[in-house]
């Protein structure tokens, strides 16, 4: 019984301790020679066929850890004849006039540029004594040098169907192959477009040169505001005064600039630029406005409302040169109401009170062309012709605004 009992009490151990072995770890499995994967790579081209599946096993292999320089530049080189093979079979269907993918085509063109990029610089890297003994140089620019107009064409074939993205990289590639390339005009296009905008920068310079003034001055334009979305500010400041400079009847870039003063309060700055631009032009509004609104922030009214009416002798519908010219006579006029006489026994009260109305007067024609030019923005002369109103004691006009202002 005692034996009996003791075996009942083992058993569950043993069972336990027999449950908790732990299982069996599978081996992985067994690495491909490199020889192997490039034998592969040399069947699949040759047999047309099965051209991912070899480029991909060998791109796995870059992962191994005893692998030299020398060795992944042969990878990346062996991949990019792989997308050539590739782009080999479509050409094909559409030589015998079968039904083939254009985009693939060109697309694997891209692919082996990349691979060939990744080749020259692993290949360029410096071995463990720090020398650099490139192997596959000429071998990658022969290739590229062999496809260049295809790749010249197969951004203008994405150019057309508007895919910038994708046009972008085959005019970045060409480009960089032909030094003297009118293509840079369609990089600098299709990398702005597509919202790259280091590929803008890349190519602008370059593509400039090779244009007229107006689409010079277009593509400036595009690498400042490049340089904006990059928050590379010296950039942009720098390319803005450059295209002020080089291209005054581009306005874009004077209203850019005048902002940027306006904002670091730069105002003599500021006009020294638009009576610059003045003298190369002749003089436009926008040039003549920007004085007004200078010295109106610097509270110079007389000289603010004398540079807007040279703006509206030649923009006679400059809604914002009529607005500056009546702020300035309404604050003249209220400073004069201010400080003049509240006695009516005063020698001078009705002098100035005469004189005060005038300005008043002045300032009611300019804020109802505001008005009139731009009915919608009620909040710029809604409140100014409010107290023009209430001076000059004009009960209907004073009553609409009223109405106006609260909403009735």
């Amino acid at each position: 019984m005692r034996w009996a009992l003791f075996l009942t009490f083992l058993l569950p151990a043993f069972l336990t301790v027999s449950s908790a072995k732990k299982p069996k770890q599978e081996k992985p499995p067994k690495q491909e020679k490199l020889a192997t994967l490039y034998k592969n790579a040399r069947t699949a081209m040759k047999n047309r066929g099965g051209q991912d599946a070899a480029r991909d096993a060998l791109l796995g292999a870059l992962a191994r850890p005893e692998l030299k320089n020398k060795q992944k530049a042969k990878i990346y080189y062996t991949a990019a004849l792989l997308e050539q093979s590739l782009n080999g079979v479509e050409n094909q269907k559409a030589y015998l006039k079968q039904a083939y993918d254009t985009a693939k085509f060109f697309n694997k063109l891209c692919d082996m540029y990349g691979r060939l990029q990744l080749c020259d610089s692993v290949d360029l890297l410096p071995d463990a004594r720090g020398k650099v003994k490139p192997h596959f140089r000429s071998r990658t620019h022969s290739l590229r040098m062999k496809h260049l107009r295809n790749m010249l064409s197969g951004g203008k074939f994405f150019l057309a169907k508007k895919n910038y993205a994708a046009a972008y990289p085959f005019f970045d590639n060409y480009c960089s192959l032909s030094a003297d390339s009118s293509t840079t005009l369609w990089a600098t296009v299709s990398a702005f477009m597509a919202e790259n905008y280091a590929g803008t920068v890349k190519h602008a310079d370059a593509a400039i040169s090779y244009s007229d003034s107006t689409t010079a001055a277009v593509l400036q334009e595009y690498k400042v505001r490049s340089y904006g979305k990059l928050a590379n500010d010296s950039a942009w400041l720098a390319s803005l005064k450059d295209g002020v400079i080089k291209y005054p009847n581009h306005d874009w870039f004077f209203v850019q600039l005048s902002d940027w003063c306006y904002r670091q309060r730069r105002f003599d700055v500021e006009r020294n630029l638009a009576d610059r631009l003045i003298a190369q032009t002749g003089g436009k509004a926008i040039h003549y406005y920007a004085k007004s609104k200078s010295y109106l922030s610097e509270e110079n009214y007389d000289e603010s409302i004398a540079c807007a009416d040279s703006a509206i002798a030649i923009q006679p519908d400059f809604a914002d040169a009529y607005y500056n010219k009546g702020i300035a006579y309404l604050n003249m006029a209220v400073i004069a109401q201010e400080s003049s006489p509240k006695d009516v026994n005063h020698p001078d009260y009705f002098e100035e009170k005469q004189r005060v109305q005038e300005l008043f007067r002045k300032a009611r024609p300019c804020m109802e062309m505001v008005r009139k030019l731009q009915p919608e923005t009620t909040e710029r002369w809604a409140s100014p012709l409010y107290r023009i109103y209430l001076n000059l004691n004009l009960g209907d006009e004073f009553s609409e605004i009223d109405k106006l202002l609260n909403g009735k």
